[in-house]
């Protein structure tokens, strides 16, 4: 089992990158007008609604399913407006167990996906996943994107955001038993990239796409956030 964590310096560097690359676009849809609060999905701050079901996934070139039976978990250590009390750009100070492994989810920015071809879509919330997650901290790299608000409007907007569209890698099966899994962000600002990505099916692909510099893909972005599942 692995650890993976991303340095603050390094953080503010992928943020600077995306602000600079980031074009303006669809793909985390703020409303106009007020509409019907996103569930938070949490019994209380920071724990998540225990259910059962399934979503799909990739791991070194190949589909499978991750299966849920808990609810997700944020460190509230970890400052968060978000109903949820989870928050992205910044890591956990505490974790719920003393093992787990990384989860990397690929997060489409300047682009809608199709719904069918994204593990958790848009406006859905997925299985044992929380509903809202504070991205204030991502407000420079997402500026692009809504060139009409201004910082303060956007800030409110991101303080409680519905947690947006994504894909799920991992680098270890764990045997096929269920553990905690820390989240990584990987914003993707490419609809090209995107589906490249999806093809090769791999974390692996991704690294090499961070390592080699790829302008359209920025992260892993930590957060406070662990989901629990097995692989399958």
């Amino acid at each position: 089992m692995g650890i993976f964590r991303t340095s603050r310096r390094r953080v503010g560097a992928l943020l600077l990158s995306t602000a600079v690359l980031a074009t303006g676009g669809v793909g985390l849809a703020i409303a106009s007008s007020p509409g019907p609060a996103t569930p938070s999905n949490a019994t209380h701050l920071g724990h998540g609604i225990n259910e059962f079901g399934m979503t799909k996934a990739f791991f070194d070139g190949h589909r499978l399913s991750f299966t849920y039976n808990k609810g997700f978990f944020c460190d509230t250590s970890v400052r968060s407006t978000a109903s949820s009390g989870c928050e992205a750009g910044a890591t956990f100070n505490k974790a719920p167990a003393d093992h787990f492994d990384p989860l990397f989810i690929t997060v489409p920015l300047g682009f809608d996906q199709p719904m069918n071809m994204i593990d958790c879509p848009a406006k859905l919330v997925c299985v044992d996943h929380p509903g809202t997650i504070d991205l204030r901290r991502l407000e420079p790299a997402l500026k692009p994107l809504y060139p009409t608000l201004t910082k303060s409007q956007l800030l409110a907007a991101l303080a409680n955001f519905p947690v947006p569209a994504h894909d799920h890698f991992i680098t270890d099966a764990n045997n096929n038993k269920a553990e905690w899994w820390d989240v990584h962000v990987v914003g993707v600002t490419s609809q090209r990239t995107f589906d490249n990505i999806r093809a090769h099916e791999s974390y692996g692909f991704i690294r090499h796409l961070i390592n080699n510099h790829n302008p359209h893909v920025v992260g892993p972005i930590p957060t406070n956030l662990f989901l629990f599942f097995s692989v399958h």
